[in-house]
């Protein structure tokens, strides 16, 4: 249910685009499967964490938790069911997380370059801004969709020490020169040039003027870590890179820590409702997320070493889990026999 939920949500999001003419169909499709995929690492702990606490809250209003004790079945039984469940979850996200999710969030990188040739001027809604790419913003203050046209069009560009305007009366769109790429035609206007590093403008009034949008066949190189591979992460020195080889790895264990924590969670009085703990489960779940969030940010900006690095977190999450479980009760039972051993052998 989560999963559809997110889907849905990332839909709404892209289809917009595709209303407006930035992403096709196809890319919208393609584009929600990548987000969901990404989104698992997140979206399969926190299903069985829910999934754990609602279950043992509902056996144990229930009186089942009571019939199983009973019955001879103890915590630790739960415990170890729970943990084998966990451990096989937590395998899964810890390959989603080391190798599933750098490799989608490339091809989302790759489709949010190729976003800008997508780019259709007679799908585009008069008086809204569009990003096309991470530099190039373009405006239009009306649209005539029989012509093809669009007129008062503002164009922004920014480079490393420049930005450039364009601005112009009518504005219309072509296939470029190369295979795949597209152009912009504009007429009447004027092209600014402001340069931040010697302070000098530059003014260009022209008739006609074509700003050539790049080819969709060979997609600009940037890196970006979520993208990178874990192998070059591994060898990074990078505060970032750390960070983020650190919280790949770390989501397998968190996968099985917060199953773990579902447990004692979970323990509810009988005849008492069964979500009485959930509203507390999702808040704690929560705090530790947000945790691992700062604790990441603080490594990629130098403010906590690479060790321990969001480590910390972790550590924190399983003293509480160990805290929190049973360990008590089989430590008495062991207490209670051997004192039951004692007393005999004197009473011979």
């Amino acid at each position: 249910m989560l999963i559809i939920i997110f889907a849905g949500y990332s839909a709404v999001r892209f289809l917009n685009d595709a209303i407006n003419g930035l992403l096709s169909g196809e890319m919208v499709i393609t584009l929600v499967a990548l987000k969901v995929l990404i989104a698992l690492e997140v979206l399969l702990p926190v299903t069985l964490y829910l999934a754990v606490v609602l279950s043992l809250s509902r056996m144990y209003t229930d009186y089942e938790i009571t019939a199983l004790q009973a019955s001879g079945i103890g915590q630790w039984r739960i415990v170890i069911s729970v943990f084998s469940l966990a451990l096989m979850l937590g395998l899964v996200v810890n390959q989603l997380s080391l190798y599933g999710r750098p490799w989608a969030y490339e091809k989302i990188y790759e489709l949010e370059n190729r976003g800008e040739n997508e780019f259709d001027i007679t799908k585009v809604e008069a008086g809204r801004f569009y990003e096309m790419g991470d530099d190039l913003v373009f405006f239009a203050e009306e649209l005539d969709l029989a012509k093809s046209k669009a007129s008062n069009v503002w164009v922004w560009q920014t480079e490393h020490d420049k930005r450039k305007v364009t601005t112009a009366k009518n504005a219309y769109q072509i296939a470029g020169p190369a295979e795949g790429q597209k152009a912009i035609i504009f007429q009447d206007g004027h092209h600014y040039t402001l340069n931040l590093k010697t302070g000098s403008d530059n003014l260009i009034q022209f008739q006609e003027n074509t700003l050539q949008l790049a080819s969709t066949r060979v997609p600009p190189a940037k890196y970006r870590r979520k993208a990178a591979s874990t192998e070059h992460l591994s060898q990074s020195k990078l505060p970032a890179d750390i960070a983020e080889l650190q919280w790949r790895r770390s989501t397998g264990i968190s996968t099985i820590l917060m199953a773990l924590l579902a447990i004692p969670l979970s323990r509810a009085t009988p005849r008492r409702s069964k979500y009485g703990k959930v509203t507390a489960a999702i808040v704690l779940f929560f705090v530790f997320y947000n945790l691992s969030l700062i604790a990441k940010t603080w490594v990629e900006k130098r403010m906590v070493a690479p060790t321990p690095g969001i480590w910390w977190v972790t550590s924190l999450h399983a003293a509480l889990v160990l805290y929190l479980l049973p360990l008590q009760p089989p430590l008495r039972r062991i207490m209670s026999k051997r004192r039951a051993l004692t007393s005999g052998g004197t009473g011979q």
